[in-house]
């Protein structure tokens, strides 16, 4: 195993995912909504329920917000994560502003494919959610939401509905649409990491440099990538060459392996955060994500 001080150009994706190439997961057809009818409705435990228009949601004062989202049901080293730049409206000074009663501990969101989501008060108040209208500097476009999705940072795509055209505030927030088939939607984002290169089947040569590379991310800050190319047994860190000053952004990750014997190399990659926790060899717990190592095998040839 060699240093990584300086690198070639290699095939990284581009770090903010383009639109048309950010993942897609969806309970139905993507809907149809009016952008001139569109209310997004809020009712429930406030003291004046009304609609806004996109017009007025756009008036609104509006924040940047960087995010890797990733889909709860992405299985390792698979493809359902993603980074954007998203600008929106900060949900609870909305909330805020029509008078929440003392006892609205939580709210529902209804979208227009029939998905529904839930957060607490204390996770719209203290962990910066936004009702999202632009991403990547265009109006969030019909595969991605339009025109509301809200966004939990450091939280499953779960958390993360599209298409919102309601949002009931209550004392007993419901259930969501996944919990209420099995799985596990409360917790954030599991620490987790991606090999972008090389592939399963790329051929690596004796003696010559092999780089690996990819993306690292959770529901808080990467604080090292390591690679092992013997399963587990030893090694090595890995060089963070792309990252931003932010929290919930992934980061990316560049090693280089120098094989030294012909046959099978099993490549895996495990990251941490800044709390200290690493990705575990396999995730046994069921429905709730899963972060077990991600891996690719490299025939070495002479």
């Amino acid at each position: 195993v060699a240093g990584v001080d300086s690198i070639p150009p290699l095939p990284f994706p581009d770090f903010i995912t383009a639109n048309q190439d950010y993942f897609i997961t969806r309970i139905g057809e993507v809907p149809v909504v009016n952008a001139d009818s569109f209310r997004l409705e809020i009712t429930g435990l406030v003291d004046t329920p009304r609609g806004f228009s996109l017009q007025e949601l756009m008036a609104l004062p509006l924040i940047t917000m960087p995010l890797t989202v990733e889909c709860q049901g992405n299985s390792p080293n698979s493809d359902l994560v993603a980074t954007a730049v998203w600008r929106g409206f900060r949900l609870y000074d909305l909330l805020a502003s029509l008078g929440l009663d003392s006892g609205a501990t939580g709210v529902k969101y209804r979208c227009a494919d029939g998905y529904y989501a839930t957060h607490t008060m204390d996770q719209i108040k203290n962990n910066n959610v936004i009702g999202a209208l632009i991403m990547n500097d265009v109006t969030l476009p019909p595969q991605q939401g339009f025109p509301l999705r809200i966004l939990s940072p450091g939280y499953y795509g779960v958390k993360q509905p599209a298409w919102v055209v309601g949002i009931e505030v209550s004392g007993q927030p419901p259930s969501d649409y996944w919990s209420d088939r099995g799985w596990d939607v409360s917790p954030p984002m599991d620490v987790d990491s991606k090999i972008f290169f090389p592939l399963s089947g790329d051929t690596a040569m004796v003696g010559k440099t092999l780089y690996v590379g990819g993306a690292a991310y959770g529901g808080t800050r990467i604080a090292g990538v390591e690679v092992s190319a013997n399963g587990g047994n030893t090694w090595t860190t890995a060089q963070i060459v792309k990252s931003m000053d932010s929290d919930n952004v992934w980061v990316f990750w560049v090693a280089k392996l120098v094989p030294r014997l012909p046959g099978e190399m099993l490549i895996n990659a495990r990251a941490t955060d800044i709390h200290g926790m690493t990705q575990p060899e396999t995730d046994t717990a069921f429905l709730d994500g899963s972060n077990s190592w991600p891996s690719v095998t490299v025939p070495v040839v002479e």
